[in-house]
């Protein structure tokens, strides 16, 4: 491999005869990718529209608790900063190249996949919830109650929900930094020191995107009110409303780290792995960017799944006790747990509970009460106990 992210590629590049065997062999892969990225992308839509269509678009109120004025300021900045910040990036990374040459480098594409990231945030709490976003934010819920075989609880107007008006911008805006960052130090690591291996450049890349997202959220997103990961572990400020799982840096710097690895590991035609062949791909240039585009978009979900959701779903079905601090303000609690919802807050003397499989209202797991009691929610029948054929 070769490390040339700035060189563009042009699907002008004529094949030369000893390429055509090797192309023609790995046209296939790229063809693959291509069509689990567009899988994706229809499952999204899918359970986008059941979401935006249902009960569950709905928003979740604050509750009785205000956030702080300040906390109010940090949340209005974000929300709307981040709207231009993201329009900017795909103006200047997706329609400025492909108006001018009808082409798009491995950074457009990368900005197309980034921005269908926010579909997963919330998925790693699939099984348990462990971490909620501040409600006082622009929300309508969230689609994680469509998502087929959902488990953790959330009924319309109390549930995990997401800021459309920071979530889905912020994705894209910070893996454009960290591909950018991360790319940069691997660059200047092989100019430094010509010897070093690959994996060491990755390593050196990983333990960079760790403190990267420990700067960013531990010490900037999270203590300005945005979201909390309230049943993380090995935690720094543990008792807070602030709470940083060292877990988070570890898992997301992983997903940071391939984000940027993608971006620097090119070939000599400035392609990443999952693009090579797209140059025999049939057809015009639209559809030729079509098949890198949705191929983008699959090496980066599944890298998302892989590195962050997957190792997280195991903290959500094993949260920790929610700080004091985090159940003081019912913006953080979403009306998932807490006072005045009948629900105590996950930890681990609180059982996990199933949603009512997307029939708000009938049924759901058997759940416990602040007072230590066993709830059976309206619509729920308790399985009888089947004595055993003895004879």
């Amino acid at each position: 491999m070769t490390q040339q992210a700035d060189r563009p590629f042009t699907d002008r590049v004529s094949p030369t005869p000893a390429d055509d065997a090797s192309r023609r062999k790995i046209n296939l892969p790229v063809n693959i990718w291509a069509f689990v990225g567009a899988l994706v992308v229809i499952a999204e839509l899918y359970v986008l529209t059941q979401w935006v269509t249902g009960p569950y678009f709905e928003r979740v109120p604050t509750g009785p608790s205000d956030p702080p004025t300040w906390m109010k300021a940090s949340l209005l900045f974000w929300q709307i900063g981040s709207i231009p910040a993201t329009l900017g990036l795909v103006f200047w990374f997706v329609v400025r190249p492909w108006r001018r040459d009808r082409h798009l480098g491995i950074d457009g594409l990368l900005v197309i996949a980034f921005c269908t990231m926010w579909f997963q945030d919330p998925i790693s709490s699939f099984g348990g919830h462990w971490f909620t976003y501040n409600s006082w934010m622009l929300n309508r819920g969230s689609w994680v109650n469509d998502i087929p075989g959902w488990q953790s609880f959330g009924e319309p107007g109390a549930m995990l929900q997401e800021p459309i008006l920071f979530t889905p911008f912020a994705y894209c805006y910070i893996f454009v930094i960290v591909m950018f960052l991360g790319s940069w130090f691997m660059r200047r690591l092989r100019q430094r020191f010509p010897a070093i291996s690959n994996l060491g450049l990755i390593g050196s890349c990983f333990v960079l995107m760790m403190v990267f997202d420990l700067v960013l959220e531990g010490l900037i997103w999270m203590p300005m009110g945005i979201f909390g990961y309230h049943g993380g572990h090995l935690a720094l400020f543990p008792e807070t409303f602030h709470k940083f799982p060292l877990q988070e840096a570890l898992s997301i710097g992983g997903t940071f780290t391939v984000a940027a690895c993608l971006r620097f590991f090119v070939n000599d035609r400035g392609q990443s792995v999952f693009e090579r062949g797209s140059e025999d791909v049939r057809g015009g240039a639209v559809r030729r960017t079509a098949v890198r585009a949705l191929a983008a978009i699959a090496v980066v979900q599944l890298a998302f799944l892989v590195t962050y959701n997957v190792p997280n779903y195991f903290i959500g079905t094993h949260s920790t006790e929610w700080p004091r601090d985090v159940q003081e303000r019912s913006y953080f609690t979403n009306g998932i747990c807490g006072e005045g919802t009948g629900r105590i807050c996950p930890g681990p003397a609180a059982p996990l509970t199933k949603n009512d499989n997307g029939n708000p209202g009938q049924g759901g797991s058997i759940y416990v009460d602040p007072s230590g009691r066993a709830v059976t929610p309206p619509g729920t029948t308790v399985p009888d106990v089947v004595p055993y054929d003895v004879p």
